[in-house]
């Protein structure tokens, strides 16, 4: 699988990206969401014969934008992304939980619950 990681936490980016390439998986990990392709063009840059990433794994909480922001913008362009996932340390508001809801997006608070989040990759 290809799968695009967004966290301002380089620690977290390092852990996430060790633990999928020993999985097998291609990993394109951001520090800033500013950084990501996915992100910054005006289209889901993925031509029709080009792969979308798999799994888009971003942190909520980020200083130049928030992993919302980011999910939104790229849910908004269309990207074919099969699987989206938020990243936090803090509980969520009632408003963000209604929107993963409704997004089928999936949250998984830090640190994470390996098991738990492997299943869900698979």
């Amino acid at each position: 699988m290809r799968i695009v990681v967004v966290d301002d936490d380089e620690e977290v980016l390092l852990i996430l990206r060790a633990m999928f390439q020993r999985q097998g998986h291609e990993v394109l990990a951001y520090g800033n969401p500013l950084d990501c392709p996915i992100f910054t063009s005006v289209a889901c840059p993925c031509s029709p014969v080009a792969v979308c990433p798999d799994i888009i794994i971003s942190d909520i909480d980020m200083p130049k934008v928030d992993g919302v922001e980011f999910v939104t913008r790229v849910i908004d362009k269309a990207c074919r992304c099969r699987k989206v996932a938020f990243l936090s340390g803090h509980m969520l508001s009632d408003d963000l939980l209604a929107l993963l809801a409704k997004t089928k997006v999936k949250f998984f608070q830090k640190p994470l619950d390996i098991v738990s989040f492997n299943e869900w990759l698979m």
